[in-house]
């Protein structure tokens, strides 16, 4: 995760966060749409600022995460008339793009598969948001998809699991190998777990550059509770949305 160090208008912020920067030293890490700051002074924290309204749900979900202890606790999150603001603690170790464990392939693709399924097998009651396929399906349906062309897996999705959303590996954190947090939870709720098992097998392709390590992942996951046709299924759903964004 690359940082570089940044001056900030901490003037800008909510009184409620403005104590946790005050005096700090803050560098950018932003990857997506949203501004991320890791904040480093007496407390170490990432500071994420996005539009109005879009962080509410990575805010309740890290929370109810935190609750089983495999995402980092939030310090505060606000609203004023722009922006939201979500401050959460930071967990020692480094995500799973960085060298020390890209440079274990075979290891990395492992313990990937592991954390997936331990993440798979918390109970799902207190989650807020229950009904994760049925987002995709809707979303897919007001991208003009014509979800028929899913009739032709034998699979009827289930949202049965606690799913993170967004199961890539610049948002696991390690300590050379060892599981520190999930982090960037806002897309999780209870879904289907094979969701999460095809944006597994994306990132591992993506950035190991092969597909060398697919089986070692899903074999480190469990087989048994695993669908072929499931996964056929999410990769189908998962591609024509793609597609009809990249159209539109």
């Amino acid at each position: 995760m690359e940082r570089t160090e940044v001056s900030f208008d901490i003037e800008t912020l909510p009184q409620s966060i403005r104590q946790y920067v005050k005096g700090a030293k803050i560098f950018d890490s932003s990857s997506d749409n949203a501004r991320s700051l890791f904040i480093s002074g007496e407390q170490r924290a990432y500071l994420k600022i996005s539009k109005r309204g879009t962080l509410k749900r990575e805010y309740e979900m890290a929370n109810f995460l935190h609750q089983h202890r495999v995402s980092p606790n939030v310090i505060a999150y606000e609203s004023d008339l722009d922006a939201d603001y979500l401050l959460t603690e930071a967990v020692s170790g480094e995500d799973g793009t960085a060298a020390m464990h890209i440079g274990n392939p075979e290891k990395l693709a492992s313990v990937f598969g592991e954390y997936l399924k331990m993440l798979h097998s918390l109970p799902t009651e207190g989650c807020p948001y229950a009904n994760k396929t049925n987002e995709l399906l809707n979303e897919a349906r007001v991208k003009g998809i014509d979800l028929r062309v899913l009739d032709e897996y034998d699979y009827s999705a289930v949202d049965n699991v606690i799913i993170h959303g967004d199961y890539c590996l610049p948002n696991i954190i390690m300590d050379n190998f060892q599981f520190k947090g999930f982090i960037d939870v806002g897309n999780g709720g209870v879904g289907d777990r094979h969701y999460d098992l095809y944006w597994g097998i994306w990132t591992l392709q993506y950035n190991l550059k092969t597909d060398k390590y697919r089986d070692v992942f899903l074999d480190a996951y469990g087989r048994n509770d695993i669908d072929d046709e499931g996964l056929k299924y999410f990769t189908k759903l998962i591609k024509l949305t793609e597609q009809a964004e990249s159209m539109s």
